[in-house]
């Protein structure tokens, strides 16, 4: 039988009993030789997956990589939560064979790749892809059709060819698509329709969600089809040829998993999986600072020589580091997707202590090459074995950026660290203080390109670019730099600061 899952005692059993559990890195590059030829691809597997969980396979558009489908899908925190692996497969010369059988076999190995190293359930194995990908979605759906479950192309069509089994299909669209013509695949979608004997008739939500009223896209829906499968056309109107991410409208991710998750080859069924953790984009504050929903938001990375791990654990974030880098970075937990607005103050606080005394380095940056940092320089904070809250203040001083970075650079030394209440939010520049003292050790990151308009107060405070005040000046007739100088101050960069904190100027100071 095939279709739709029901929820059977035989297998919630089989998966209650489903007990061992395989604790791998989670993310990692692979090689497979299929037919003679070394094929990669990008591996994402939730730590501690049990035996049984399903797979999806989810191919890159041409001219296109893995690593660029990763980034644009975020599959991650729905695998967390709904406990699957994500496979992303490397198609040679940066496309797909969609007529012949060379990546058709690629799939193959995938699967008994999967199956071999992570115990995958074979009768949930569902394939997607964007562009040519959709398009290789569709071939793999006629040849091979025996072993997919479902398929959800996203802006790539395909014709039908005989396949082998009726296909549960959810297609992804843009009604702007100026690469792949939405109208023509309207029309390959309708001849999967009727090659499946669906119903004549389809139900359309528009908008959908239907709880969404300002949402661009729409569903149409082709049920009572042979097998008991359904038909699915998403279309979003306005949207170009791009895989859609738009939480005011669709997370396509997450509505190709709530599709596919429905089907299995045999038609059982597995345990319920909770709602999906979906991280917002483009969001100008920390999300999970807490860490209470396992490690979601969060990346561990390493590089180089460095050795560590980390995840959550009891609500706070650990670090176990065995070997160190020759730089801070190369071993660092980072957060991206955040909006920093040119202009606008910013403070980061954090709870922290070690294992033993160490310095911890941490940075705002871009997320992308050249990773150019948004802080006048990097913080450096002086870990104790007590935990105590560590606080600086920045401005934004380049072009709003919606994709930038936290990241704490832990790689200096070897032995644990423990994070938690990570936050970021916008403080008014009045609000932009000193060290603090007590259980608090403040720096201020200074904007580079910090210029306004010449002091006119008597009195200010002065400060080093590191944020420590270093005393106070009274203005007259002179400069602002002829004043440092009066007052004894030493070659170099200082800022001064009206006592009501509005009004600012960064001071070069040459001898």
């Amino acid at each position: 039988m095939f279709g739709r899952r029901s929820l059977s005692a035989r297998a919630f059993r089989a998966f209650a009993l489903a007990t061992v559990t395989f604790a791998v890195a989670p993310v990692f590059a692979d090689n497979l030789n299929v037919n003679g030829t070394n094929r990669q691809m990008t591996v994402y597997a939730p730590k501690n997956i049990e035996q049984g969980r399903p797979l999806i396979i989810q191919m890159h558009g041409m001219n296109q990589d893995a690593a660029y489908q990763k980034n644009a899908a975020k599959w991650e925190p729905i695998a967390d939560t709904a406990r699957f692996v994500v496979v992303f497969p490397e198609g040679q010369n940066k496309a797909w064979d969609i007529s012949g059988d060379k990546d058709l076999n690629f799939i193959k190995a995938i699967i008994n790749e999967m199956g071999n190293k992570y115990g995958i359930d074979k009768n949930r194995v569902y394939v997607s892809g964007f562009s040519m990908g959709g398009m290789m979605s569709y071939h793999v759906a006629n040849k091979m059709g025996d072993q997919i479950a479902a398929i959800a192309p996203v802006s790539g069509g395909g014709g039908v060819n005989s396949p082998k089994r009726a296909i549960p299909i959810m297609h992804t669209h843009g009604t702007t698509d100026e690469v792949v013509n939405y109208n023509s695949t309207v029309n390959t979608v309708k001849s999967w329709v009727s090659a499946q004997k669906c119903s004549g008739s389809s139900q359309k939500i528009k908008p959908y969600p239907a709880n969404k009223s300002g949402s661009a896209a729409s569903l149409e829906i082709w049920s009572g089809c042979t097998d008991n499968v359904e038909v699915r056309l998403m279309t979003i109107d306005g949207k170009g040829h791009w895989y859609s991410m738009d939480e005011a409208s669709v997370n396509t991710s997450v509505e190709i998993w709530n599709f596919v998750k429905n089907y299995s080859l045999d038609g059982s069924s597995i345990t319920p999986p909770p709602p999906a953790i979906v991280v917002p984009t483009n969001r100008d504050s920390i999300f999970n600072g807490g860490f209470d929903s396992s490690a979601v938001a969060w990346d561990l990375q390493v590089h180089g020589d460095a050795q560590a791990t980390g995840d959550a654990k009891d609500g706070k974030y650990q670090f176990d580091i065995s070997a160190i880098g020759t730089q801070n970075y190369q071993v660092q937990l980072i957060q991206h997707d955040l909006h920093l607005e040119k202009g606008q103050w910013y403070e980061i606080s954090f709870d922290a202590n070690a294992g033993a005394a160490r310095t911890l380095e941490v940075n705002v940056e871009q997320h992308n090459d050249p990773w150019d940092s948004y802080l006048t320089e990097k913080q450096n904070f002086e870990i104790g074995t007590a935990s105590k809250t560590f606080t600086f203040q920045f401005q934004m001083a380049a072009a709003t950026d919606t994709n930038s970075r936290l990241s704490f650079n832990a790689g200096g030394a070897t032995g644990t660290l423990t994070l938690d209440n990570v936050t970021l939010k916008k403080i008014d520049a009045s609000a932009v203080t000193g060290p603090q003292g007590g259980e608090n050790d403040s720096t201020i990151g200074i904007a580079r390109t910090l210029q306004l308009a010449p002091l006119r107060e008597t009195v200010f405070a002065v400060f080093d670019t590191r944020g420590h005040r270093l005393g106070s000046v009274e203005m007259r007739d002179a400069t602002e730099a002829e004043t440092l100088k009066r007052a004894g101050f030493a070659q170099g960069v200082y800022l001064l600061r009206s006592l009501d904190g509005k009004k600012s100027l960064l001071v070069p100071v040459l001898r």
